[in-house]
């Protein structure tokens, strides 16, 4: 199967005449008649009922046609995208984010970097620090934005942001009225863990300030990010933990709450992960506006 085939296909949906359909793709009727027959041999369902006058698509030809036709969009838009890069007018970069980068650097940075290079289009994927990896080596980013982001070959990594970790807690719950908590008062409420990824780093910070705390917690629920793991508390299902810019913007169904004794400096690091070949001038700009490393931060 091919983009030929499927433009074929759509323009005889859109006629339903094979005569004109073949006129405006300028080929001849019976090799229209083939591409489409070859179409439907390849997904082995009929596509077009020949029977009727006028012609009529089958309940499958309905919906190829309809997935066809964004596809085929899609093939041009990125056509023409590649096409202005190729000749300088246009320049694109790709950037992976976690969640709770986008309530603390990442806005300002965006709006710092559109400010300054309004042509370059901006691809944003929100990923896992832990996917964001594999993108960078596959070069599908050119910045990762992540939480305490593990050393990958060929790639440089700095940090930007580093903040303390806090509980986030359901206002009902009887430490909520506390300015801070610690873990070990915490070994009976169930711990709702995020993301659920066994490499993730923030979640393996969670899990130490319990082990350094000599707490085993009963984990009720694992989430796949930030946002459902609050609900989740929200809803008095447990308890969870963020970094303290994502209390800043915080909800008011829950409550956030420092932490105290074993634990309490428990710190999360949101860095910028790139590869260091990138000598790409719109990753460079972009780099510019985000906040300066912090020399005396590793990671």
């Amino acid at each position: 199967m091919n983009f030929r085939s499927l433009q074929c296909f759509v323009i005889l949906a859109e006629e339903l005449n094979f005569s004109r359909a073949a006129e405006r793709l300028h080929i001849a009727q019976p090799a229209l008649s083939q591409q489409i027959k070859l179409l439907e041999d390849r997904l082995g369902t009929q596509l077009v009922d020949r029977a009727r006058r006028p012609l009529r698509l089958t309940e499958a030809g309905h919906y190829l046609c309809t997935e066809a036709r964004q596809i085929l969009g899609s093939w041009e838009q990125a056509s023409v995208g590649a096409q202005e890069i190729g000749i300088g007018r246009r320049g694109w970069l790709s950037i992976g984010f976690t969640r709770s980068a986008m309530y603390s650097i990442l806005p300002p940075a965006l709006k710092a970097f559109h400010q300054s290079r309004p042509e370059v289009e901006l691809k944003l994927f929100e990923m896992l620090t832990e996917e964001q990896t594999d993108a960078l080596r596959d070069m599908r980013i050119h910045v990762g934005i992540g939480r305490q982001p593990l050393a990958i070959p060929g790639c440089s990594s700095y940090p930007l942001l580093r903040e303390h970790v806090v509980a986030v807690l359901s206002p009902d719950h009887p430490l909520a009225a506390k300015k801070k908590v610690r873990i070990v008062d915490l070994a009976d409420t169930p711990l709702i863990l995020y993301p659920k990824h066994q490499n993730a780093q923030f979640k393996r910070t969670v899990q130490s300030l319990y082990r350094d705390a000599g707490v085993t917690p009963f984990v009720a629920h694992q989430a796949y990010e930030i946002q459902t793991a609050i609900a989740l508390v929200a809803a008095g299902l447990g308890v969870t933990f963020v970094g303290e810019s994502v209390a800043r913007h915080g909800r008011t169904d829950v409550v956030f709450r420092h932490l105290a004794g074993p634990g309490a400096s428990q710190w999360s690091t949101l860095a910028a992960t790139f590869r260091t070949d990138d000598d790409s001038a719109h990753l460079r700009a972009f780099l510019d506006c985000l906040p300066p490393p912090l020399a005396d931060v590793a990671l």
